[in-house]
């Protein structure tokens, strides 16, 4: 990584690298780490960018699996019997097979990576703000406002806001959550509230999800399918109504709070732009259904390093997510758009009439069409054929 000094508007410090990371979160993170301890990357000089230090838990990441998944010694705690509950209280128990639910600490993943990659010195963090980034014939440039960066590739996972059309749905998943502490709390440590839908619908596809840790504290998280977020008191309000009329808990503490934006949209996000691999979110790597990320992040990245080789341009071709469940996708958020099926009740029928396990697999894009239609027929017909019909409306003419 040898540097010098240039005139581009102001000066500024040119840095050289074979690998530039741009966006130290789990995308970023998860490919350098595993990178280096396939040992694919060791001859290479490696540049991470995030103005964040990475010191504090800021998020909790969550997902459910079958069998061994990278960074399962990082899972703090993990459930085997989960619940939806519908919006007029119905206890509806969940198949989950052999599958259980998982959560890890951000906290925890960025001390783990973090500690490894300070004994790498072929890697340097740098702390600043990317505010440019290109791809040129030969080389990456990435600009900050100290440093004019040069790579030989670049792996991105910077999410912006897409300039979406009317071709495409653009929900947010917006939610918080909260680690609460209570003498009260009578949760059977192996249960977790999946969805849990005893809340008002005002504002969209609306539940909690709701998981505890341990005999006196639990993670209680407000989420919420719309298009636009809430002030902020109205989160804490809904909060503060789950705990006392749903909990039934009079007193408690809060311990940690977090609060996040996931998109949740049709739009494709592009993988590649020239020699720069877009990864996370900005790489379509969250599922649009969902919002579900952890899994789909890792199978991108097998795949990269599975396609890697030195000095050359070699990327994989095969997309993550399948064009079929990008289409089922789609038509689930026009449903949701159209009103006609709510939100609370399609999600309670997909858990009442099929296994977990079945729709666990297909929200990963595991399933045959023959497991995808079995999933489709098990909820009503006439608002996922309207729903067709909206995408191929806006597909063709929108």
């Amino acid at each position: 990584m040898v540097s010098r000094h240039s005139m581009a508007g102001k000066l500024k410090e040119q840095l050289f690298c074979d690998i530039l990371i741009c966006g130290a979160g789990l995308a970023g993170l998860s490919l350098v780490y595993r990178a280096l301890k396939s040992g694919k990357w060791n001859d290479q000089q490696i540049i991470l960018i995030d103005p964040s230090e990475k010191v504090e838990n800021d998020r909790t990441w969550s997902f459910w699996k079958e069998e061994h998944l990278e960074f399962d010694e990082l899972i703090f705690k993990s459930w085997d019997k989960l619940f939806v509950f519908s919006n007029n209280g119905e206890r509806i128990p969940l198949n989950s097979g052999s599958y259980t639910y998982n959560s890890i600490r951000s906290l925890d993943f960025y001390r783990h990576v973090l500690a490894f990659l300070s004994l790498k010195s072929n890697v340097r963090f740098i702390k600043e703000e990317v505010i440019g980034l290109h791809s040129e014939p030969s080389v990456c440039i990435a600009k900050t406002a100290r440093y004019h960066i040069q790579s030989s590739y670049a792996y991105n996972s910077i999410f912006k806001k897409p300039l979406v059309t009317t071709k495409h749905q653009y929900f947010l998943q917006h939610f918080k959550g909260v680690v609460i502490r209570s003498s009260e709390l009578s949760m059977q440590l192996n249960d977790g509230y999946l969805m849990d839908y005893r809340t008002p619908q005002t504002h969209g596809t609306t539940f909690f999800y709701t998981l505890p840790l341990s005999a006196e504290t639990c993670f209680v998280e407000y989420t919420l399918f719309s298009k636009s977020l809430l002030i902020a008191e109205a989160y804490d309000e809904a909060i503060k109504n789950y705990i006392r009329d749903v909990l039934k808990l009079s007193t408690y503490e809060v311990e940690d709070t977090e609060f996040g934006v996931i998109p949740m949209t049709d739009f494709v996000f592009p993988r590649y732009e020239g020699r720069i691999v877009n990864i996370g979110t900005i790489g379509g790597d969250t599922r649009g259904a969902t919002g579900y990320t952890f899994t789909n992040v890792q199978k991108t990245i097998s795949a990269i390093l599975a396609a890697w080789t030195p000095g050359k341009l070699t990327f994989p071709l095969k997309p993550t997510m399948h064009w079929k469940h990008r289409l089922y996708d789609s038509i689930l958020l026009n449903v949701l758009d159209g009103q006609e099926y709510a939100g609370h009740r399609l999600f309670c029928d997909l858990f009442r009439n099929t296994a977990a396990h079945h729709v666990f697999r297909f929200l990963d894009a595991e399933t045959s069409l023959l497991g995808d239609m079995h999933i489709i027929l098990s909820l009503r017909p006439l608002p996922f054929l309207r729903g067709l019909g909206k995408v191929v409306k806006a597909k063709l003419f929108g």
